[in-house]
């Protein structure tokens, strides 16, 4: 069976134009470890199940990278390419990997969801600890709250655990970094590359 083409959009303002109705995971997924996999799996089921464009909204580069320097890990898990083979391995028909610079890290969480609500947006999926917009003031409240009045469902999806400790992008790096590439790879869903 041939691989499905997968659609790259690269500005919010050109959303819109797809007029598909629209299930997006949103987060900065590094690395789409099984975590991420659990969100991203979320909005690939509901545009099963309604109709409509699967889709991940992303960052390139890593927020970390624009706000924090100094805080940023030295390397990350993946590349933008290399997360875009891997989410349209998931069943992702839609990427859009905004370019993460000043301009959006001074963006108001309500501007950000009034530009990415222009477009049809029907479910959301987000970590239920994801922040966005200026100083990381939106959270899934606020998500919540533009939902009932925006018709869009919400699902913020808990984090997957493993012996009793959250799955991140941090813990995946300290794996590699101690030599672990078989705990690397259970918190990936793959081999570590």
């Amino acid at each position: 069976m041939p691989e499905a083409t997968m659609t790259t959009v690269t500005r919010l303002e050109d959303i819109p134009a797809l007029d598909a109705p629209l299930h997006l995971a949103l987060g900065v997924f590094d690395g789409v470890h099984i975590g991420h996999q659990a969100v991203i799996g979320r909005a690939v089921e509901a545009a099963r199940r309604e109709g409509g464009l699967a889709g991940v909204l992303t960052f390139d580069p890593h927020p970390i990278r624009v706000i924090a320097p100094a805080k940023a890990p030295s390397s990350l898990l993946a590349t933008l390419g290399h997360k875009a083979r891997i989410v349209g391995g998931l069943g992702v028909e839609l990427l859009i990997p905004l370019r993460f610079d000043r301009e959006l890290a001074s963006m108001e969480a309500d501007r950000f969801l009034d530009l990415l609500l222009a477009a049809p947006i029907r479910t959301i999926c987000v970590g239920e600890d994801w922040r966005f917009g200026k100083g990381r003031h939106g959270d899934t409240e606020m998500l919540q709250s533009k939902a009932e009045t925006a018709g869009f469902r919400l699902e913020a999806v808990p984090p997957v655990m493993i012996d009793g400790e959250r799955v991140s992008s941090t813990r995946i790096r300290q794996a590699i970094r101690d030599g672990n590439l078989s705990a690397a790879a259970t918190l990936l869903g793959r081999p570590y590359s």
